[in-house]
């Protein structure tokens, strides 16, 4: 069975329920207690969330199945989402997602942020320059350039 490259542009077609994740939730990868997985149980505090009640209310036992984290490790987790400001919780199990902040407006709150955001790039960098000189002597071993 051949499958269908997902159509971003129309993502519920065939009354199909996907998890909405705001783009400018992607810098907060680069703070110290953030990781992409906690952006997939914000994610999921986002998908449960009711706007007429003013909360998702999701159970820790119900987020930890479908994050497929143990309960105390998603309570840790709902934690640090609160520390870096994507969910408020007035009490255990009321969440309320809250609006990422802009890459700048980010960056500003949290300076240690953006010095992890460019040592990555400069690893990236490094690693990049690497593989060029590994192709370029590759090249030149098998008589591809002067």
């Amino acid at each position: 069975m051949e499958r269908k490259v997902f159509d971003k542009r129309n993502p519920t077609e065939g009354g199909k329920h996907f998890i909405p994740l705001p783009s400018d939730a992607r810098h907060y990868v680069n703070h110290d207690r953030m990781s992409a997985d906690k952006l997939f149980l914000y994610a999921l505090i986002i998908d449960y969330y009711n706007p007429l009640e003013g909360c998702a209310f999701p159970s820790v036992e119900t987020l930890a199945v479908k994050y497929g984290k143990v309960p105390d490790t998603t309570s840790s987790h709902l934690d640090d989402l609160k520390e870096v400001g994507l969910i408020d919780f007035p009490e255990k199990g009321f969440y309320i997602p809250l609006v990422p902040l802009g890459e700048e407006d980010f960056y500003i709150e949290f300076p240690q942020a953006w010095e992890n955001y460019e040592t990555a790039i400069k690893r990236s960098d490094t690693r990049k320059k690497s593989a060029a000189e590994r192709m370029r002597k590759w090249r030149q071993e098998r008589g591809y350039t002067d």
